[in-house]
């Protein structure tokens, strides 16, 4: 009996150390991984992120990165940015192009008024943040901003998945910046799934242990309303939601200029001829954000400038017709 006692003792003993080791083995080598493919942006271990990354290495992505991936690494070499942000989409929403989850559409998950803020057009016949090349523009644009603001891309990223204002009242409520993984074991921030899905993608993609399949892009539901018919009223609202945007002149000015140099009226008191200006570039602008000053497409004003890409360089000066 009593041999019999000890023997399962010992054997629970041994099942329990066994189990252990095989955890800790899991841990290392995914600290390991982590420390392997830490460049730019920090990839902090937490206990249970084997499990997200179990789920993702499980779990079958749309094939649209594959297929996008290198238009958006030479978005982010274009800006600068750190490569491993082409993982963020397939974090936020599996690289479905037509996801959406609330007010947020496309593969990187852009709101209606940030999307708008970058250039975007959103009416009741065609959503932009749905098309991946103009998304990815806009994304980036805002991320960049977001890290000229913070200084670090963790925060542009909680930033952008959340609101600058929610991230805001985070920082200034507590006075020392909480670690990355505070903001989800402590419930500072709606969305704090991103860090664990972003981190597990990073590590798994550049593992080479993402699976990719072809996926059917369901109908989505045209918009009831239509906010870019409306921009003075948007811009106000952006301007809580997205970052600054760099310094111009207004388009009341813009409008005032383009009145002076029409010249003059005819008998209808309007012009038939299309008004043009000049816009000299300032550090830290985008076709995107100039474009969406001015209310013009990035198109357009590639057209009238003759641009064959959208790099353009600091004390350039660009045509804009209104």
């Amino acid at each position: 009996m009593k041999f019999k006692v000890l023997f399962i003792i010992w054997t629970s003993i041994f099942c329990l150390a066994v189990n252990n080791c095989c955890v800790s083995s899991d841990s290392d080598k995914v600290i390991e991984g982590l420390k392997k493919w830490e460049k730019t942006i920090p990839l902090p271990y937490h206990d249970g992120l084997e499990r997200t990354i179990d789920l993702f290495a499980n779990k079958s992505l749309s094939d649209n990165f594959v297929t996008y991936s290198a238009m958006i690494d030479t978005a982010l070499m274009h800006r600068s940015m750190p490569l491993e942000l082409k993982y963020l989409p397939l974090a936020l929403s599996g690289m479905r192009r037509n996801y959406c989850q609330g007010d947020r559409c496309g593969v990187w998950q852009l709101p209606t008024l940030t999307a708008l803020h970058y250039g975007l057009t959103i009416d009741d016949n065609q959503d932009e943040r749905l098309n991946v090349e103009a998304s990815t523009r806009a994304a980036l644009d805002c991320l960049n901003e977001l890290y000229q603001q913070y200084g670090d891309w963790w925060y542009s990223i909680l930033a952008y998945t959340n609101s600058p204002i929610a991230l805001q009242h985070v920082l200034t409520r507590h006075g020392s910046s909480p670690q990355l993984w505070d903001f989800r074991d402590r419930n500072l921030l709606p969305n704090t799934q991103v860090i664990g899905d972003f981190i597990a993608c990073v590590y798994l993609g550049n593992e080479g242990q993402l699976k990719f399949v072809a996926m059917p892009e369901p109908e989505v539901k045209k918009l009831p309303t239509t906010p870019a018919q409306k921009p003075a009223k948007v811009a106000e609202s952006v301007q809580k939601q997205a970052p600054e945007l760099v310094e111009g002149p207004s388009t009341n000015n813009v409008a005032k200029k383009d009145s002076k140099k029409a010249g003059p009226s005819t008998g209808s008191g309007t012009s038939n001829t299309q008004k043009t200006q000049k816009y000299k570039i300032k550090k830290g602008d985008t076709l995107t954000k100039i474009a969406s000053k001015y209310h013009v497409k990035v198109s357009d004003l590639k057209k009238w400038n003759k641009l064959k890409s959208d790099k353009i360089r600091e004390g350039q000066t660009l045509i804009i017709k209104k």
